[in-house]
């Protein structure tokens, strides 16, 4: 598939399997998305001001509808256009628009504990790097086209007085094989981790979790699921906002989970936020010094 039309085609038909296999209006789909959100930033503005100059609150019902079996709830609105995209075909169109091309990232989880991953990645090269500061080290990944680094850099700040000498800075372990993505920033959660390595895979990760896709007011999208293992339950949302080239610009994900694993109640929640920007920019990683290859 060399062209977004075909890409994207074949990913509609993996929401819509019951659906005569034809080739969907890709392009009326695309621009039809994009006109929508102008609609609705326009309609959100002039909604805005009518409320300030009549002093009155005005709301707007939105209704969330389950679609049929096996595919993703929609939004419906009182007074939408018939010609916007639905939700889930919007994200589709999202996550191919930011496929194959370069892009830097942000990755910060919050917390006491919060760490931020920063790094760029060229997917046609298979070259990137990500580092999370860390109080006695800067954790590095170095993804050269498809040799994977790994080490420790400096702290950005004086070392705890509690930590021992700890590794050798500027060290890096070679991992073997080829490697097409950067897994440092892999926090355990499949959907954000998915989409950090690669935006393009996060409808192809949302869609292994069932998640439903639905649209905020403001014109973002949401998506949200529920996954079990064993005693626990974790509850996930996101919201999924868009740049000016429809290629997806940030997630934010929050959530809580539950677990009686050790016979008692245990509850928390968790949030992480997704950046995503400088689509197109020229990445290049310089190879480390130190370098100790490694047989695993």
């Amino acid at each position: 598939m060399n062209t977004l039309d075909e890409q994207l085609a074949h990913r509609l038909h993996d929401i819509v399997d019951t659906e005569p296999d034809s080739v969907p209006p890709v392009a009326d789909l695309l621009d039809r998305g994009r006109r929508a959100r102008r609609r609705r930033t326009a309609a959100l503005v002039g909604t805005t001001c009518a409320v300030l100059a009549l002093g009155a609150a005005t709301a707007t019902a939105v209704v969330a509808l389950p679609g049929p079996t096996g595919r993703p709830a929609v939004t419906a609105r009182g007074a939408a256009p018939t010609s916007a995209a639905p939700p889930a075909m919007e994200l589709v169109a999202a996550a191919t628009a930011s496929e194959n091309i370069s892009y830097r990232m942000r990755l910060t989880t919050a917390g006491p504990d919060g760490l931020t991953y920063e790094g760029a990645f060229d997917p046609r090269t298979a070259t990137g790097y990500v580092r999370v500061p860390q109080d006695d080290v800067v954790m590095t990944q170095l993804l050269i086209d498809g040799t994977l680094y790994e080490g420790g850099e400096r702290p950005q700040g004086p070392k705890p007085a509690d930590k021992g000498p700890g590794e050798t800075y500027g060290r890096y372990g070679q991992y073997p094989g080829r490697h097409d993505r950067l897994t440092l920033h892999a926090d355990g959660n499949d959907v954000l981790g998915a989409a950090a390595s690669d935006p393009a895979a996060l409808f192809a990760a949302l869609k292994r979790v069932d998640a439903t896709v639905t649209e905020n007011p403001d014109g973002t999208l949401r998506f949200e699921y529920t996954t079990v293992d064993g005693p626990g339950t974790v509850t996930t949302r996101g919201d999924v906002a868009l740049d000016g080239d429809g290629r997806i610009a940030k997630v934010a994900l929050a959530g809580t989970w539950r677990t009686t694993a050790k016979g008692r109640l245990d509850t928390g929640t968790f949030a992480s936020t997704l950046e995503l920007f400088d689509y197109g920019l020229p990445v290049r990683v310089e190879r480390p010094t130190d370098v100790v290859v490694l047989d695993r």
